[in-house]
C-alpha cells in the first residue's frame, strides 16, 4: 500500500474540497420551480427581480448601475445572461438609471413601459438603447396580462386609458402598477403612485387584494392611504428606501398606518434588512433577508 507524506495528504484533500464547494455553488444557483420575488437593495430607488425557473422579469433598475448589477449577479445563475422582460414603471431617475447598464450587460428580450412625454438624458438613453438593440417594446396600460407559465401571472393595473392628467405628479400617477400572483400568494407592486391613482384604482374596482404590498413612493405620505390599505389587505409590506435619505422616507404617518394594518414585525425595509426575497409555491411563503 503506498504511503503519503503529510504534505501530500493536504494536496490531495484540497482539490476535493474545492470540487465540493463548486458542486454546492452550482446546486445553489440552479433554478427551481418556486416563484422568487427579490426586492433588491439599490438605495433610494426601486428594483424588483421576479424569477420562476429560468425566466426573469426585472421591474425597474434603481438609481445605481453598480447596485442593480450586483443584485442581479447575486440572484441570477452566473451563466444566465438573458432577462426575458424588463418593466420600467416610470422614467424617474431612481427607477430608470440602473436599467441602462442592464440593457448593456444582459440580453433583454422585451421591455414594457408607459409612454410619457418625459425629457431627461438617462430616459433618452433608455429609449435609444431599446431602438439600437431592436428590443421588442410594448406600451404599458391597464388590462394587460403577462403569463409566465406554471400559474404565474402579472396583471397590469395602471396606467389608465386615458392617462390621468392635472394630478400632483402625472409622471408618478401614470406609472405601471403590477399585480403578480401564483395560487393563493400575490404581490402588489405600486411604483411611485400617489393618492390620486390609489383612488382611481379603488373606483375602477381593480384586483388589489394582495399578500405582499410594495409600498408606493418609498413610504412617502403622498401614498398608502388608509382606504387603499383597507382594500389591498396586505399581510406583509416592503419599503424600498435608501438609508438616511434626504426625503425622510418612510414617513412616520405611513409607518403608523402599516403598523396598524400588518404589525411592525411584518414591515420590511431595504435600508434596514438589505435585499428582501420572498419564495412561494403558491400556497406557502418563505422570506429571506440579507441582514
Amino acid at each position: 500500500m503506498p504511503s503519503f507524506s503529510e504534505s501530500n495528504k493536504k494536496w490531495l484533500v484540497l482539490p476535493l474540497a474545492v470540487a465540493a464547494v463548486l458542486v454546492s455553488f452550482l446546486a445553489a444557483s440552479l433554478p427551481d420551480s418556486r416563484l422568487h420575488v427579490s426586492f433588491l437593495d439599490v438605495g433610494q430607488g426601486d428594483a424588483i427581480l421576479i424569477q420562476r425557473g429560468s425566466q426573469q422579469v426585472l421591474v425597474d433598475g434603481g438609481p445605481s448601475p453598480q447596485a442593480v448589477c450586483l443584485g442581479l449577479g447575486d440572484k441570477m445563475p452566473f451563466w444566465d445572461r438573458t432577462i426575458e422582460l424588463v418593466v420600467l414603471t416610470h422614467p424617474s431617475a431612481d427607477h430608470v438609471t440602473g436599467l441602462i447598464e442592464v440593457l448593456n450587460r444582459y440580453r433583454v428580450e422585451q421591455v414594457l413601459y408607459p409612454e410619457m412625454a418625459f425629457e431627461s438624458g438617462v430616459y433618452n438613453e433608455w429609449l435609444r438603447l431599446i431602438e439600437e438593440k431592436g428590443i421588442k417594446a410594448t406600451p404599458a396600460q391597464a388590462g394587460q396580462w403577462v403569463d409566465l407559465g406554471g400559474g404565474v401571472v402579472i396583471e397590469v393595473l395602471n396606467p389608465q386609458v386615458p392617462s390621468l392628467v392635472d394630478t400632483e405628479s402625472d409622471d408618478d400617477n401614470n406609472a405601471a402598477v403590477l399585480r403578480l400572483s401564483l395560487g393563493e400568494v400575490s404581490f402588489l407592486l405600486t411604483a411611485d403612485i400617489m393618492w390620486e391613482t390609489e383612488l382611481e384604482l379603488l373606483y375602477s374596482r381593480a384586483n388589489l387584494k394582495s399578500t405582499v404590498l410594495k409600498i408606493a413612493h418609498h413610504g412617502s405620505n403622498t401614498s398608502t392611504t388608509p382606504e387603499f390599505l383597507a382594500v389591498v389587505r396586505p399581510e406583509l409590506a416592503v419599503i424600498q428606501v435608501g438609508a438616511d435619505n434626504e426625503y425622510g422616507h418612510p414617513t412616520t404617518e405611513v409607518l403608523e398606518r402599516l403598523k396598524e394594518r400588518v404589525g411592525a414585525e411584518n414591515i420590511y425595509r431595504t435600508d434596514e434588512d438589505g435585499t428582501v426575497e420572498f419564495i412561494t409555491d403558491g400556497e406557502r411563503l418563505w422570506l429571506e433577508t440579507e441582514r
